[in-house]
């Protein structure tokens, strides 16, 4: 029996219909109507791949039993553990034997504080949590604060700059949940800019590194990316804490036109210890160079602008970072 292949080049389709239409409408699965029992491995490490869908794809099935098993680790090596293997079995043995099987916690939560370091393994009963107090960290000359700034700005090279913004943690804090970035923009020398945007951890002059995709060791605690003149958002999808552009059309920059942008950032569980600090890096370009042994590893997006970009911020523009804080 001859099996059915894809009619269609992904690639060939991305560059003829660079924008969302009706042909890519039609490709979009209804998660509501998946109904069978659902184990997700929602890999906080895989930032740059799978861990947003994963994760959306938990959050949105119809399923009455679904669990969500997130970590930090190699997503193979996490697969083949022991625990893992145990929770695969629990899972296949209460839907497929019949048998009497506890039920798996919706959520398998893992909170890192490092790359190699786990604080705490614990049960939830949702995602993301309902107890979490969505916080505002404001953009401003001496970095991020918990109270709205003065009027300022920051301009860097689209090709080789960027900007950075770090919030000193006043006591021990977990952040656990998706992140969102509004920003204030404006471009000189061309109307468009690709913002690549990240959250990193700094202990005292240290940069904490985290697992990334394909076991990349110095992953930052998320990252999120979008184009200006892509920002127009998907009102009835977008929440406060996960903007969702539309990606309907474009809206190129006009000289002097200061926009805003709003841009996801992918989820994480970290704890941050006080007096460690939280650091926002903002560029216009992908934020880690190509490797030169292992080519895009973790991963390469060119840089295709030149010109500069200008971040604003004040009363009329309140920029921010919204981080989720887990009492």
């Amino acid at each position: 029996m001859k099996g059915n292949r894809q009619a269609y080049s992904l690639m060939a389709a991305c560059l003829r219909r660079p924008l969302i239409d009706d042909w890519w409408r039609s490709r979009v699965p209804d998660l509501h109507r998946i109904e069978v029992p659902t184990l997700v491995c929602g890999s906080f490490s895989d930032n740059n791949l799978h861990s947003r869908g994963s994760i959306d794809g938990f959050e949105h099935i119809g399923s009455a039993e679904r669990h969500l098993y997130t970590h930090r680790a190699g997503k193979w090596a996490t697969f083949y553990s022991e625990e893992a293997k145990q929770t695969q079995l629990q899972f296949l043995d209460r839907h497929l034997t019949g048998r009497d099987t506890p039920m798996l916690p919706p959520v398998r939560l893992e909170v890192r504080e490092s790359g190699n370091q786990i604080v705490e393994v614990r049960e939830e009963q949702e995602w993301p949590l309902a107890r979490t107090r969505w916080t505002p960290l404001y953009l401003g000359t001496d970095g991020l604060d918990l109270e709205p700034a003065g009027t300022g700005s920051l301009e860097f090279g689209i090709r080789k700059g960027g900007a950075g913004f770090g919030w000193i943690v006043p006591a021990d804090t977990e952040l656990t949940g998706p992140m969102a970035l509004r920003l204030y923009v404006s471009v000189d020398g061309t109307d468009d800019v690709d913002l690549t945007v990240g959250v990193e951890k700094w202990r005292g002059g240290s940069y904490v590194g985290f697992e990334g995709s394909y076991g990349f060791g110095r992953d930052r605690v998320t990252t999120g990316w979008l184009s200006a003149s892509l920002r127009g958002l998907d009102e009835t999808r977008s929440r406060p804490f996960q903007p969702i552009p539309s990606f309907t059309s474009r809206a190129p920059l006009g000289p002097g036109e200061i926009v805003p942008v709003d841009i996801a950032l992918g989820p994480s569980s970290t704890l941050f210890r006080r007096g460690e600090q939280l650091r926002l890096v903002i560029a216009g370009r992908w934020l880690w160079p190509r490797n030169p042994f292992t080519g895009a590893f973790p991963a390469a997006y060119r840089t295709r602008r030149a010109g500069s970009c200008t971040v604003h911020w004040g009363p009329e523009r309140p920029a921010r970072l919204l981080i989720p804080v887990v009492p």
